[in-house]
């Protein structure tokens, strides 16, 4: 479709999809978590791990479901699944604000939440843009997924700032709300679903199925890859305002820090987006992946409260950078037949990271007595997930004219 309205139609739905990601359940839960843990345990006086840990069920709800919205998607269409999911999780946020003073109840409420809010994810969104595009696809993925850098670096200070003003319950019950009246709209009014969903033998598009897909190695290091990236990367990133909290910095400052690593993610979102156009797209992700390591080496070799948020920033372009290519390269390999159940499992993977990374951390590092152990593990991990990438032959030889 190349017409004005055919180009409008495709920008709008660029938009609206990065507005939907910027309410994502992963934005609050996870990302926006991190500025809940000091007032949580100040406030009910929590044991602080125990709370900070609370990510890595939220990460393994929206894992574990990740490919049942990826099979939803493929079945209903991303359009449909959005309009329900809006409005199911501002009702899941609007009920961690309101549970009682009870710790085993204020996870099952965090939980529940992310259980609702588990199709507000890239999943669908992913879907979306990837079936609307052929080419410049990188570009348009890169400038949907800019919209998370921009959540990541402006929804934690904002949540902080509700929350010195109203407190950590009403913080949640608002970004309930808030999300709901953006999401909302966009799924009714902006999202359609993708040409590829309205193929005459009802496929979907050509492809690979996800039996077939499992049968090659390429689908199981991508898989691996994206899962180790996103450990590492989100480890250090979401675990910043407390490592920052620890080493003295107000809890203004601590919060600040998640602005740049949205910034970072942002800047490599759009710029790697382009490139993965121009580029063999598999080294390209390969180098990109080592950012991780080097925000923990950071870390691990100095106190200095600045070079925390030097790390930030290299936690922010690993992020920005996977957010890119598992879309991307999935598409390229695997095709558009199966995509929402293939880019279900990977997400599926990335989520655990996301969760389990920031969990392990704090698990290891204690109340900030270990954290040269934690950062020594977490660089030597980090360096593993480019290494799986490169390990394929038949990722690796793809180019972005494939």
């Amino acid at each position: 479709m190349d017409t004005t309205a055919g180009r409008t139609r495709r920008i709008a739905i660029v938009l609206g999809s990065g507005a939907g990601m910027y309410f994502s359940i992963g934005i609050i839960l996870i990302y926006g978590f991190s500025v809940f843990i000091v007032p949580i345990t100040a406030d009910t006086h929590w044991d602080r791990t125990v709370v900070a840990a609370v990510v890595a069920p939220i990460a393994i709800v929206n894992g574990l479901m990740s490919p049942v919205v990826g099979a939803l998607t493929d079945r209903f269409g991303p359009r449909r699944v959005l309009v329900v999911s809006s409005v199911s999780m501002a009702i899941g946020l609007v009920g961690v604000g309101t549970v009682p003073q009870s710790l085993a109840t204020f996870i099952v409420a965090v939980v529940v939440a992310s259980l609702m809010g588990a199709a507000q994810t890239g999943v669908p969104y992913t879907y979306v843009v990837v079936g609307w595009f052929s080419t410049r696809r990188g570009l348009a993925l890169g400038a949907m997924l800019a919209f998370v850098g921009l959540g990541i670096a402006t929804v934690p200070p904002f949540l902080a700032f509700l929350i010195s003003e109203l407190g950590w319950r009403v913080a949640f019950v608002a970004a309930g709300l808030m999300s709901m009246a953006v999401t909302l709209p966009v799924a009714l009014f902006v999202i359609r679903d993708p040409p590829a969903r309205r193929e005459p033998d009802g496929s979907g598009g050509e492809g690979h199925t996800v039996r077939q897909a499992a049968e090659t190695a390429s689908f199981w290091l991508m898989l691996g890859a994206f899962f180790l990236n996103y450990f590492a990367a989100a480890a250090g990133s979401i675990s910043l305002p407390v490592v920052l909290a620890d080493r003295g910095a107000d809890p203004a400052n601590a919060a600040f820090v998640m602005s740049l690593v949205g910034l970072a993610f942002i800047a490599m979102r759009l710029g790697f987006g382009a490139l993965l156009d121009r580029l063999p797209p598999v080294p390209l992700t390969s180098l990109a992946f080592m950012s991780p390591a080097v925000g923990h080496l950071i870390l691990l070799n100095s106190e200095n409260l600045v070079l925390v948020y030097v790390s930030a920033v290299f936690f922010g372009l690993a992020t920005g950078a996977e957010g890119d290519a598992i879309g991307y390269l999935l598409a390229k390999r695997f095709g558009m037949r199966s995509f929402g159940k293939l880019f279900g499992v990977n997400y599926m993977a990335l989520t655990f990271g996301a969760g389990l990374g920031p969990a392990s951390l704090h698990i290891i590092a204690g109340d900030g007595a270990h954290y040269l152990q934690a950062f020594t593990l977490f660089a030597v991990i980090a360096v593993i997930a480019p290494v799986l990438l490169m390990l394929d032959r038949r990722t690796r030889t793809l180019t972005a004219r494939d």
